[in-house]
C-alpha cells in the first residue's frame, strides 16, 4: 500500500483530494470501510477529542489495521488534537498523521508550540505527517469575518518556521452545516496562498457545508484533504428517525444495516466530488 504522503502528493499533482471522515460510531466506520472496499479509493478516518473519548483511538487503530491487512487504503489521523502527549503516543502506535491545533492561543504562542512539537516528533518519528492550524476555524453559528481568514504572508512564516506538512486554512469554511445558507469560500484567497506555498498540502475543514462546485474548484489550488463530519452525523440521525418507528425487529443489526446503507450513499457522493 502507498504511504500517505505518496497519496497526498498524487492528489496535489492530479488536483484531487482524499476525504477525511470523522468516526462517531462503529457504524460510520463500517460504512466508510464498505465504500472503500467497493471503489478502492483512499481516505482518512479520524477522531476529534470528543470522539476519541467515546470510541478510543486505539480501537479505531485496530479496525483500520484489519482493513489494511485486507488491502484497503484507509489511513489514520487525530483531528484537532491539543494534547501533545496524546498525539505523540498515537503516532508511536501507528497513526499516519496527527493534527496539532494550537489556534486557541495567540499566534506567537501557537507558532512556538507547533514548532517545538513538530521538531520533537520528527526527530523520533521522521516519516509521520503533521497538520497544523493558526487561524481558528469557527462553528456555523459564529459570525464569519475576513479578519479570521488565512493571510498568505503569515502562512509562509508559519509553515517555514514550523515545518508543518499540512496547513489547515481559513477561507470562509466553518465547522458544521448551515442548512439554510451554504458556506461561501474565498477561492481567490486560496489561490494567493497556494501561489506563495506551492509545495504545501492544504486541508479544508468544514467540508460538509461547502457546495460541491466550490469544493471541486478548491482542488486546483492545493487542497488535498477535505474534512467531513456533520454530513455523516445528519445522515445517521435522519435514518434513525425514519427507521425506528417502522422497525419491528429487536435485532440491532436489522436497524443499523439500513442506517449504514444510507451513510454509504453520502460517502460515495463525497468521494465522487473529490476525484
Amino acid at each position: 500500500m502507498k504511504s500517505l504522503i505518496q497519496v497526498l502528493q498524487e492528489s496535489k499533482t492530479n488536483h484531487t483530494a482524499i476525504p477525511a471522515f470523522n468516526i462517531d460510531s462503529f457504524e460510520i466506520f463500517q460504512a466508510v470501510e464498505s465504500v472503500v472496499r467497493e471503489i478502492n479509493k483512499p481516505c482518512l478516518v479520524q477522531l476529534s477529542a470528543g470522539e476519541d473519548k467515546f470510541i478510543q483511538a486505539e480501537k479505531l487503530f485496530l479496525l483500520v489495521k484489519k482493513a489494511r491487512l485486507e488491502g484497503l487504503p484507509i489511513y489514520l489521523n487525530m483531528d484537532h488534537g491539543e494534547n501533545t502527549d496524546r498525539l505523540f503516543n498515537l503516532l508511536k502506535l501507528g497513526f499516519d498523521m496527527v493534527h496539532f491545533d494550537g489556534s486557541k492561543t495567540d499566534y506567537q504562542t501557537n507558532l512556538n508550540q507547533t514548532t517545538q512539537f513538530i521538531s520533537q516528533v520528527k526527530s523520533q518519528i521522521p516519516n509521520c505527517l503533521i497538520e497544523a492550524e493558526f487561524n481558528h476555524i469557527n462553528l456555523v453559528d459564529q459570525q464569519v469575518s475576513p479578519d479570521s481568514f488565512t493571510k498568505p504572508d503569515q502562512a509562509v512564516e508559519f509553515v517555514t518556521q514550523t515545518k508543518a506538512d499540512l496547513l489547515a486554512i481559513s477561507i470562509g469554511n466553518l465547522h458544521g452545516v448551515n442548512q439554510k445558507l451554504p458556506e461561501k469560500i474565498d477561492l481567490n484567497l486560496l489561490q494567493q496562498i497556494n501561489s506563495v506555498l506551492p509545495e504545501t498540502f492544504f486541508t479544508l475543514h468544514g467540508g460538509s457545508g461547502i457546495p460541491d462546485a466550490d469544493v471541486k474548484s478548491s482542488l486546483k489550488f492545493g487542497i488535498v484533504k477535505i474534512n467531513i463530519n456533520t454530513d455523516l452525523r445528519l445522515s445517521f440521525l435522519k435514518s434513525l428517525q425514519n427507521y425506528l418507528p417502522q422497525n419491528k425487529s429487536e435485532k440491532i443489526y436489522d436497524l443499523f444495516d439500513l442506517v449504514i446503507n444510507d451513510l454509504k450513499q453520502v460517502i460515495k457522493n463525497k468521494f465522487s466530488c473529490l476525484m
